[in-house]
């Protein structure tokens, strides 16, 4: 980003904020206490599905808070809806989950509907929000690729890359509501891998923003700056809550996204990602992040005070990295080739889609071997002294394996058992076991490498330390 403004204003501007600016009122972040009241109750997880949420709308409609109208139908039939509330002059275009699998800011769309709908002493901040803006959400543009979990709709083509061609019913149908409303800004609301980190550190990017370009030479005209200064205005209030873990995506130009199409249309388009947060595999703290960041957004633009922000500012929030695993091991020995070395082991917790489509399981995957000195783990910790081993195997029977408790397993971790075969393949699995089941031809690679499992052990001596199971530590002690 490249933005022509003297450095002289920019100077002053820091030293000397306008005095309106300093006394900003803020009536959103009052709200980020109350925010259980808002919590949708009815979405408990990330795997939101279309008739879910049709029901939520009906909710809505109920009480007479939206206006609902069809705009489309998936590829496989689901309908597209259009949701309509305010009454104000400036027009507010919102989609969400364009990719199937990007559901956080749907959740937190449902939880904006509930504050929405309330009476309380928030009243003035729905009020000024409603009365200023006529607000227009598209909550769940593929539908068929939430129902299954995936990115891309059920023509396996990613929506967010049909600007131009239109090939797509969903796309197509985000693209005449635009046309249609004529918004004056744009909300295009993503999830990003939780493996990015802001800037070079070991923070998470639980929020990262893009106001996209809108040509080559990423130029900064007005429409595009309006878009910068909202970004100001929520990163301000992010810092308070999640401080250090807002980041800002490379804004390369790509003709194809609805963003930077949208941005060359005039409409001021912001781009919201929901990427990782320590502990919150469903995403639902960061579900109520991202509910404080779009009303604070709303706020800015029904009063008009993002544009006094700084929009040098912008350029300050640190770029997104990808810099972050579930768990680095550091300093730990390997034995390979013949020679033992010392080095970290980076593992990452990869998610396999259940049959229901509703939940996942986690294996673990060593990513990385090597210098991660400048990459950084969820978790860490330090095997100084410790040697990597893949761990053995026990026969037992059937009913042995089932009758295993915590206790007996982790007696026979310290023994140096991670894998239990029982001889038989068709016998249902023991969930929440520490202990991997495998069958009598499973061979237990010698060594770590790249995209092997990461279950193994951590020895000192001959004596299991730690374990490292499905990329999670539990530790043995000595």
């Amino acid at each position: 980003m490249r933005f022509l403004l003297p450095a002289i204003l920019l100077i002053l501007t820091a030293c000397h904020p306008p005095a309106a600016q300093e006394q900003r009122i803020n009536l959103s972040t009052a709200v980020w206490d109350h925010y259980d009241r808002y919590r949708e109750p009815a979405i408990k997880h990330r795997f939101l599905k279309h008739d879910e949420m049709r029901s939520l709308i009906g909710k809505h409609e109920d009480r007479d808070l939206i206006h609902n109208e069809i705009v489309g139908e998936s590829v496989r039939g689901r309908s597209i809806h259009h949701l309509t509330m305010g009454e104000g002059p400036t027009r507010v275009l919102m989609w969400s989950q364009m990719h199937g699998d990007e559901s956080t800011a749907t959740m937190a769309l449902f939880d904006l509907f509930n504050f929405f709908s309330a009476r309380d002493e928030h009243d003035s901040l729905r009020n000024l929000i409603l009365d200023n803006l006529e607000l227009h959400i598209i909550p769940m543009l593929n539908p068929d690729g939430a129902e299954v979990w995936q990115r891309r709709n059920a023509l396996d083509i990613d929506i967010n890359r049909d600007a131009r061609q239109l090939a797509t019913p969903e796309g197509r149908a985000l693209m005449e509501v635009a046309k249609k409303v004529q918004p004056v800004f744009g909300f295009n609301l993503h999830d990003q891998s939780i493996y990015y980190s802001a800037g070079p550190t070991p923070r998470p990017a639980t929020i990262s923003f893009l106001a996209p370009a809108f040509n080559e030479a990423r130029d900064m005209n007005d429409v595009r700056a309006r878009a910068t200064r909202v970004i100001v205005t929520m990163n301000e209030v992010l810092q308070e809550k999640a401080p250090g873990q807002v980041g800002r995506y490379d804004d390369t130009f790509d003709p194809r996204c609805f963003g930077d199409t949208f941005q060359g249309m005039g409409i001021s388009t912001i781009l919201i990602e929901s990427g990782g947060f320590h502990g919150d595999v469903e995403k639902q703290e960061i579900r109520r992040i991202n509910f404080l960041a779009i009303l604070r957004a709303l706020e800015s633009i029904a009063r008009g005070d993002y544009a006094r922000d700084n929009i040098a500012v912008y350029d300050t929030i640190p770029e997104n990295r990808r810099s972050l695993y579930d768990l680095v091991i550091r300093n730990v020995t390997i034995e390979k080739e013949g020679r033992d070395f010392k080095t970290h082991i980076a593992v990452n917790r990869r998610q396999r889609l259940d049959n229901d489509y509703k939940t996942v399981t986690f294996r673990g995957v060593i990513e990385e071997i090597g210098d991660l000195n400048h990459h950084y783990g969820y978790e860490e910790s330090d095997a100084e002294g410790l040697r990597y081993s893949p761990g053995k195997v026990k026969n037992m029977s059937v009913s042995e394996w089932q009758s295993l408790d915590r206790d007996a397993e982790l007696s026979l971790m310290r023994q140096g058992f991670l894998y239990v075969n029982t001889g038989r393949n068709n016998i249902p699995d023991v969930t929440d076991r520490l202990l991997k089941r495998v069958n009598g031809g499973h061979e237990i690679p010698p060594t770590a490498r790249p995209g092997g499992a990461g279950t193994f052990l951590l020895v000192r001596g001959d004596k299991p330390v730690m374990a490292v199971v499905d990329g999670e530590v539990v530790i043995l002690g000595e």
